[in-house]
């Protein structure tokens, strides 16, 4: 099993290799399923056409020159953790039966919030990010690495450490952080599109729609037009008696209500009387909508 996490070997400048988290190993391609998933390659930068063609037309001629970073999780599949667009060209050219194999590297560790911590190292040692970029990284590790161990870490509190390391502020910390979230919430166009330049938010247009969205004051799906000021303002809280009346729920609400209430434990075992009054909610469920089952 990995070490548990020290916050030390997930900070800019710390060269240090004591821990699994960060250690690793080189290997020749091996022929276990590989999985790519989308809440990891999110946080890789898309590339231009330019820079994918100029990628593809290296690999045709060159092969895989860089090995490709891998790590297991604690069920034993085998996870892309830095090389995806390298990884997508050579199965787009056929992959290993084309001839198009690579080297890897496999980290130690075995879960997705250190995966993430780990890329969240490997994107703030790059000399290219943008400041925006730089700035959604930060609000990112103070998010990731809150949620792991709290706010505590034993050397203080996490964001004093944070802005120590990163050498900024406390606040600035957090700022990052709310710009974190936001930015979670919206498309991957919209998110590069901001970190280019071409979007621009300020930073209480982020706070604003962050407490919006988190008071259901606006769905996750005005959050664009609301950072850029197309919705003319924040609806306002009506009255009790108005605010009362239910809001019509989106598909996706209503589709994920119901996965909640399929995946939620019970407390006990249903009796006769209590199963006899969920068939007939399901019922009413399956006539509302018209169901064919």
């Amino acid at each position: 099993m990995p070490n548990e996490i020290n916050i030390g070997d997930f900070l800019p400048g710390n060269d240090q290799k004591s821990s699994k988290l960060i250690d690793s190993k080189k290997e020749e391609m091996s022929s276990g399923k590989i999985h790519v998933i989308d809440e990891l390659k999110k946080w890789i930068r898309p590339l231009t056409e330019t820079e994918r063609n100029t990628l593809e037309e290296s690999i045709k001629n060159e092969g895989v020159r860089d090995p490709l970073t891998f790590f297991y999780l604690a069920n034993g599949q085998k996870v892309l953790l830095d090389g995806h667009n390298r990884y997508e060209i050579c199965q787009s050219l056929g992959g290993e039966d084309n001839g198009y194999d690579f080297e890897e590297v496999i980290v130690d560790i075995d879960n997705i919030d250190d995966a993430k911590l780990w890329m969240i190292k490997n994107q703030v040692g790059k000399r290219n990010l943008s400041k925006r970029e730089m700035s959604y990284y930060r609000g990112h590790h103070y998010l990731t690495h809150k949620g792991k161990q709290g706010e505590k870490t034993g050397d203080g509190k996490l964001y004093n450490l944070l802005a120590e390391e990163y050498n900024v502020g406390k606040n600035t910390i957090l700022r990052d952080a709310k710009i974190a979230e936001v930015l979670d919430m919206v498309s991957d166009l919209f998110k590069h599109s901001y970190f280019d330049g071409e979007v621009n938010v300020s930073q209480a247009k982020f706070e604003e729609a962050l407490k919006a969205t988190k008071e259901g004051v606006i769905e996750v799906e005005e959050l664009e037009d609301f950072l850029q000021n197309k919705l003319v303002e924040a609806p306002k809280k009506t009255s009790r008696a108005v605010a009362n009346t239910p809001k019509p729920f989106t598909f996706n609400k209503i589709n994920k209500t119901i996965r909640t209430l399929i995946d939620a434990p019970v407390d006990k075992d249903l009796g006769k009387v209590e199963k006899l009054a969920m068939e007939e909610s399901v019922k009413e469920l399956i006539q509302k909508f018209g169901l064919d089952i």
